[in-house]
């Protein structure tokens, strides 16, 4: 048998068992190093999820989520490339089988986004996906799952709708009476004129002279009417959204810079009735107008500042725009969370009315296991000292009982062997 005969065999055979699905995992996991292998591995994965009965359709969602992990976690994203084009589709196919396992499949989809194996812009697709099939949606038979196309996993399709949304809307985005941080009315014509003075026109020969290009060497001249390039918006994301708070905040500041250097002029240079101008002659008058011609100088510079700030605010409100659905499934998902800690709260709360009872059942039982313990170990200890006593007694017997040629010394108190004087009859 070939290698995805051998995986097809092993999926076949999975069930709600851990070894099963842990051994389903493994063959999978086999795959990774293979050219091409983890894409062969998801392909019979989803042919053998189309074909198996119905209580497979779990044990099968569990192995996909073992190898997700496992390879997010040890070796690498080829499984997570190779899954996320047809995994939104096969959990849709589970779910329309059996609505009993809806809840379980969001759960396993949670704890992907939690754990970070995929985007939270991917999950959230997954999630909304789902949502026509749990309680209270339209009941639809399980479509048959579309064959996949290559897709970034952290890549979902809502990036297109949101941003299609109007550009040329500017309502304000933080709350308030719809008033804005900057108020600031700015000619742009004259502006630039200011900036850019008109030049003479160029001389014809020598250094200030444009060069003249050939028809055929000429370079391609840019349409005027084509529209500017457009930016690749950012992935959104909790670090994005604060970097967008925190440019605000940045220009705020500037802006803020920018009044206080507006503030800083002098009013007498605003007000045309003075008449301390009129006193000035010589030395005082050449600085006074070195003075003025320096504040304009700084005017002009505030203005540019002050236009390039009021552009970038817009953008960025622009931007703020795109996270306002994202932040409404952000709370959508909070919700499912908090109506599931509901749930189990409610739950404890039903088996708190027997677990009073239970912990006292398990002190009795085990203050009996320790008078038993108690008794026995008193039990074997008496046992052991009634052992040594007869052992004692034995020998003190033994001792005690005379044996053949011993008599008794009452001096001593004891048996002791009678002297023979026989046996020094040789010493004669």
């Amino acid at each position: 048998m070939t290698d995805a005969a051998d995986l097809r065999a092993t999926l076949n055979q999975t069930d709600m068992s851990a070894p099963a699905i842990q051994s389903s995992s493994r063959a999978m996991m086999r795959f990774y190093d293979k050219p091409g292998g983890a894409t062969m591995a998801v392909s019979e994965w989803r042919s053998v999820l189309q074909t198996s009965s119905l209580s497979q359709s779990l044990p099968l969602l569990y192995v996909a989520n073992e190898v997700l992990q496992t390879s997010k976690r040890n070796r690498g994203n080829r499984f997570l490339e190779a899954f996320s084009p047809v995994l939104g589709s096969s959990l849709q196919f589970i779910c329309g089988r059996d609505r009993g396992v809806v809840e379980k499949v969001r759960r396993t989809v949670k704890i992907w986004g939690d754990r970070r194996v995929f985007s939270t812009r991917y999950v959230m697709d997954v999630l909304g996906g789902l949502g026509s099939y749990r309680e209270g949606g339209a009941a639809t038979p399980p479509a048959p799952m579309a064959k996949a196309t290559p897709k970034s996993p952290s890549v979902s399709p809502r990036r297109s709708t949101v941003a299609t949304s109007s550009d040329d809307e500017d309502d304000d985005l933080f709350g308030g009476d719809g008033q804005k941080l900057l108020d600031i009315s700015i000619d742009a014509t004259a502006l630039s004129a200011a900036s850019h003075p008109k030049s003479s026109s160029p001389p014809a020969f020598g250094a200030g002279a444009k060069r003249r290009f050939s028809s055929t060497n000429s370079p391609v001249p840019q349409s005027s009417t084509a529209g500017p390039i457009s930016k690749k918006p950012k992935a959104l994301s909790g670090q994005n959204f604060l970097d967008l708070f925190q440019s605000t905040v940045n220009l705020d500041e500037k802006y803020k810079s920018s009044i206080g250097v507006i503030e800083s002029i002098p009013k007498s240079y605003l007000d045309e009735s003075s008449a301390d101008i009129d006193d000035l002659v010589g030395d005082e008058l050449t600085e006074m107008y070195k003075r003025v011609c320096q504040t304009q100088r700084n005017v002009r510079r505030e203005r540019r500042t002050m236009y390039s700030v009021a552009v970038q605010r817009r953008d960025l409100e622009k931007e703020a725009k795109r996270y306002v659905s994202w932040l409404k499934n952000l709370a959508k998902v909070d919700d499912d969370d908090i109506d599931f800690c509901d749930k189990l709260e409610k739950k404890l709360d039903m088996i708190s009315v027997c677990h009073v009872e239970a912990n006292s059942l398990r002190d009795k039982r085990r203050a009996e296991d320790a008078q038993k313990r108690a008794k026995a170990e008193a039990m074997a200890q008496r046992e052991a000292e009634e052992e040594e006593r007869r052992r004692i007694l034995d020998d003190a017997k033994m001792e005690a009982e005379a044996k053949p040629g011993m008599v008794w010394n009452k001096d001593l108190r004891e048996y002791q062997y009678v002297h023979d004087a026989t046996e020094e009859s040789w010493r004669d």
